[in-house]
């Protein structure tokens, strides 16, 4: 079970993944492992798959791809296979109990990704028009406008005493409450 630190420390790194590095090894890791377990890949598959899901706002370089993988083979958690020239990595039983384990750690580490190379994706066609950008993203316009009022509001009461920090705090457990709700009727 992923502990509430550890989730408040990926959501605010996502709020910040539009500059320098994107993750920790250990998040690289595991999100490797994850594509590996759908099928095994060489080293440009790899870096591919994290093009790809990111619209191509994220693939990481060799330098940094390379020293996970071989960090995931000299942990047992991931196996090289010679292929020509390449190398193939494939995940390993052992690696596939440590992605269960971790699963609840590495999906939000994708969602994170996705939700900021829509960001940057919304940002870069919505100075053509928000129509452009809602096609491009999903997003409909007062879905991130609702986002950046929610924001805005948020920021507005960080110097509230405690008694309104408390208030604030039910509104937001009943809000995320709601969220939560619609996300398991979709």
């Amino acid at each position: 079970m992923v502990d509430h630190d550890e989730r408040d420390a990926v959501r605010q790194r996502g709020s910040r993944l539009t500059r320098g590095r994107k993750f920790n090894a250990e998040e690289l890791q595991l999100m490797l492992l994850s594509f590996l377990n759908t099928a095994p890949a060489h080293g440009y598959e790899l870096i591919k798959r994290f093009n790809d899901i990111s619209h191509g706002y994220y693939s990481p370089s060799p330098g940094v791809l390379y020293p996970a993988l071989g960090q995931l083979e000299t942990l047992g958690l991931a196996q090289v296979e010679l292929s020509g020239k390449r190398k193939n990595y494939q995940i390993t039983p052992v690696g596939r109990e440590y992605l269960q384990r971790h699963a609840e750690q590495a999906q939000p580490l994708f969602a994170i990704l996705k939700h900021a190379a829509k960001k940057m994706l919304w940002i870069s066609q919505a100075g053509e028009s928000e129509a452009a950008a809602a096609d491009a993203t999903g997003w409909l316009p007062e879905f991130v406008r609702a986002r950046k009022a929610f924001q805005a509001a948020l920021l507005a009461q960080s110097e509230s005493d405690h008694g309104a920090q408390r208030r604030i705090i039910a509104v937001l457990q009943r809000a995320t409450q709601e969220l939560l709700r619609l996300q398991k009727k979709q």
